[in-house]
Order: structure tokens, then C-alpha cells, then sequence
């Protein structure tokens, strides 16, 4: 830990001191001075988030190896829901400083809410450096290809700032808003789940038990897309309402809500992708390759820049959310082809899991569209209407989706449904005790 932590401070301070040249030069190449001025301070003041994202990384792992998984879990979605509030009321005090602000408090508080579970597991701190350990050495081999992964992603925000600020005004708020957005059900779902099964991936692997390891990353695509992919079409019917609620205060006008609700359907498109990717990815790493995913990151990378710059000027801010779904999803597959025939995969029982689960989402979507539109008519809900309306419309819009989505997966007789109703009664009657 002292030794990523001395890495990250160091490069933080060298990327601070390299800040006004690398900026104007890699980042943005404005030519008005002030947008410079400004990009180059808003770059030094998030650099303080790549140093709690690395602690919260590494308590994330360590409580991960004891098998505690509930804070680590909960941390993405609290680092999403800081940057929406500091973003949301700072905005009209700070300007664009709160959404960089909201990254950097983000990024500690998703570390902080870490450390009580830690700290529950009697675990010690002491600021030693010992580089010839030969499990430091071991991490150090594994984690170099993962940490330039990281390091390539940037790429895309970089890429994708430069093209929103050029776009009318209010596009990168949107954008931002969007992405965290689509960021908070992959905390809540795809990245617990995958943080949740890595340890077991990394036993079996060690074991060489292939069969047991085929098996657990079956049933985790299997769960990740029964829960992502109703998931995704909430998203898509409810982007109106989930923005309007969640942003249509203060300043946030028509304009910015329009904006933010189409950058959101197409970012919806993705969730699978994202949360494939989770998963995917982590069945490698528990194998010991690293190298792997990092070269299919670069070419998902490598698309994404591609498509953003070749649908940014048709479709505006749309154009970078849908370049980011297509390539996410070029990846996970990408991710699966390659691993099919490594772990052999049983790819006709998942193909068909995945079509009913699709069946029954699309059924939910139906659903959904039908009661908002049967309760716009009647009650005037096609305006703006009050916040409280709005809130029971979605509320009940949700609600009548996921009992279709639950009938329809009973019908189709989709065992993830039964899966995770059991485990979910375990948990419950272990807590009662006998």
C-alpha cells in the first residue's frame, strides 16, 4: 500500500507541475487563454482523485481477500451520488469547480466509507517498504498492465471533453450527468456482483479447478445480465422522469434537461457492455493475465476515439454517449469470444438464459411505456408537472415493470429468478438464527 501510495502521490505532483503544458498541448487546445487557464486548473485540482482512488482501491481488495464485500460495494455508488449533489447545488456558487470538486470529495469519501469495515477486521497499519518481498514484486508484475488500462481510459474523457466543449453551450454538464448516471446502477449491481465472485474465481484458478470456475462465471454473466438488462430498458422509458427528478432545479432549464435525457438513452445501451466487462475482465485476472484485457481495452479505446470523433459532429453529445455504448460492447464481446474457449463455456445454455431474460425485459419495457402514457392523458402529466406527481408516476411506473418482469421471468421459467430468490432467503433465515 505505501508503495502504490508514494507512486500515485508522485505522479500527481509531476502531472501538477507538467499541467500547463501537457493541457494545451494532449487535453485541450483551446486558443482563447482563459478556457486554457481554466482547463489547466480544473486539471490540478482533480488530480487529488487518483490518490483516494487508489487507497480505496487497495481496501477494496484487502477486505475483498477476508470476503467482506458491503462497503466495497456500496463505495461506487457513493462516489456517483457526491459528484451529482456537489454538481447538482454547487454549480450555481462555483461554477464547472464543483463537478471537479465533486470528483475529488468523490473519490475520498468512496475511501472513507472503506475504512470502518476495515477497521472491524483488526487490521494494522505501519509505514514500511519492503520491494523484495516476493508478494509485492508479484503485484507489482500483475498490476502494471491493469494500472496503464486505467491510465489508457482517460484517453476517452480527455477526447470526450474536447469535443463537448466545442458543442453548444451546456453539453459537457450534460454529458457528465448522464455518464454518472449510468454509473449508478453498474455500482449497485455489476461491480458487487464482480467483486463479490472475484475471490472464489481466484481459488478455483489456483486449484486448477476449471470445471467449478466455468460454472461460477456462467452463473455471474448469468445474474449480472438478469439484473442489467431490465435495468437498461428502466433507464431507457424512465430517462425523462429520472432526469427531471434528479436535476430539474435552479438553473438546470429545458435546454440542459433535453440534453442530459438523450445522452442518457444512449449511454442505456451500453449497461450490458459495462457490466459484462466487470466480470469478464476479472475472470482473467484471477488466471493470472493481465495482458489480456489491456490489449483489448486499447482497441476498445481505439474505437471509442474513432466513433466519437466521427459521430460527434452528426449527433452532438448523443454521438460520444453511443461511441462509448459500441465500444463497451465490442469489448465484453471481445472479453467473451476469448474466453469461451478458454474456460468452455457452455454457450448454448447461456444463449438461451440470455434471450428469455431479453423477452422478459422488452415485456417490462412494454409495460412501462403503456402506464405512462395511460397516466399522462388522464391526469396532464405531458408538461412539467409537479415534483411529487412525477415522483408516484415513476415510482409506480417501476413498480408495474418489475412485477411484469418477475411474471414474465416465473413464466419463462428463468432460473436466475429462483437462484437469487434462494440465496436471498438463506441470508434471511441465517440472520434470524435457528
Amino acid at each position: 500500500m505505501n508503495f502504490v501510495l508514494l507512486l500515485l502521490i508522485g505522479f500527481s505532483i509531476v502531472m501538477w507541475i507538467a499541467a500547463p503544458y501537457v493541457v494545451p498541448t494532449f487535453v485541450a487546445p483551446f486558443h482563447d487563454p482563459k478556457q486554457i487557464a481554466l482547463t489547466v486548473d480544473l486539471t490540478r485540482l482533480m488530480l487529488l482523485s487518483p490518490i483516494f482512488m487508489g487507497l480505496s482501491s487497495l481496501t477494496t481488495g484487502i477486505l475483498n481477500s477476508y470476503r467482506q464485500f458491503l462497503s466495497s460495494a456500496t463505495a461506487p455508488l457513493v462516489y456517483n451520488l457526491v459528484i451529482i449533489l456537489f454538481t447538482q447545488f454547487g454549480y450555481p456558487f462555483l461554477g464547472i469547480h464543483a463537478v471537479a470538486i465533486g470528483v475529488v470529495v468523490g473519490a475520498l469519501v468512496m475511501w472513507l466509507v472503506q475504512l470502518p469495515e476495515l477497521t472491524f477486521r483488526r487490521t494494522r497499519y505501519s509505514f514500511s517498504l519492503d520491494l523484495s518481498h516476493s508478494g509485492v514484486r508479484d503485484v507489482l508484475r500483475l498490476a502494471g498492465p491493469r494500472t496503464l488500462a486505467l491510465g489508457a481510459v482517460q484517453i476517452v474523457f480527455f477526447v470526450d471533453t474536447y469535443l463537448a466543449v466545442g458543442m453548444p453551450e451546456g453539453s459537457l454538464t450534460a454529458l457528465v450527468y448522464a455518464n454518472q448516471l449510468l454509473l449508478l446502477p453498474l455500482g449497485v449491481f455489476s461491480i458487487a456482483i464482480s467483486a463479490a465472485v472475484f475471490p472464489t474465481l481466484s481459488h478455483y484458478a489456483s486449484l486448477g479447478q476449471v470445471g467449478r470456475m466455468r460454472d461460477t462465471v456462467q452463473q455471474a454473466i448469468r445474474w449480472i445480465l438478469f439484473l442489467t438488462l431490465p435495468t437498461a430498458i428502466v433507464m431507457i422509458v424512465l430517462r425523462r422522469p429520472i432526469v427531471n427528478l434528479l436535476f430539474q432545479y435552479g438553473s438546470f432549464g429545458p435546454e440542459a434537461r433535453e440534453l442530459t435525457q438523450a445522452a442518457f438513452l444512449f449511454y442505456s445501451l451500453g449497461l450490458a457492455g459495462h457490466a459484462l466487462v466487470q466480470i469478464l475482465a476479472r475472470v482473467y485476472f484471477a488466471s493470472r493475465d493481465t495482458t489480456t484485457p489491456l490489449a483489448l481495452t486499447l482497441i476498445s479505446i481505439g474505437s471509442n476515439v474513432v466513433l466519437s470523433v466521427t459521430l460527434a459532429p452528426v449527433l452532438g453529445i448523443n454521438g460520444l454517449a453511443l461511441a462509448n455504448s459500441i465500444a463497451t460492447l465490442l469489448e465484453a464481446g471481445l472479453l467473451f469470444i476469448l474466453l469461451a474457449s478458454r474456460a468452455r463455456l457452455r454457450l448454448v445454455g447461456l444463449g438461451v438464459s440470455t434471450l428469455k431474460q431479453i423477452s422478459a425485459s422488452l415485456l417490462m419495457g412494454v409495460a412501462m411505456f403503456g402506464f405512462i402514457n395511460l397516466t399522462n392523458l388522464p391526469f396532464d402529466l405531458i408538461k412539467d408537472p409537479p415534483k411529487l406527481t412525477l415522483l408516484l408516476q415513476t415510482i409506480l411506473a417501476a413498480a408495474v415493470g418489475g412485477l411484469v418482469y418477475l411474471a414474465a421471468a416465473y413464466l419463462l421459467q428463468i432460473g436466475e429468478l429462483q437462484e437469487i430468490l434462494g440465496v436471498v432467503r438463506a441470508r434471511v433465515m441465517r440472520k434470524r438464527g435457528p
